[in-house]
């Protein structure tokens, strides 16, 4: 038997690539690089520590 979920993934992502697209609206691609490369590296999420691994190599 299945359980419910608690959480929809696909609402979520919807909302965080809404909640983006709101973000970087009329930016160009090189300032929404540079805007995302700063949060990865003041954040302390998982995949932000990943990618500051990988940049070092």
């Amino acid at each position: 038997m299945k359980t419910a979920k608690k959480f929809d993934c696909v609402k979520i992502k919807d909302e965080i690539q809404a909640e983006l697209a709101k973000e970087y609206d009329g930016l160009g691609s090189e300032e929404i690089r540079k805007r995302a490369q700063q949060k990865l590296a003041a954040s302390n999420s998982p995949v932000a520590k990943l990618w500051r691994a990988l940049a070092q190599g």
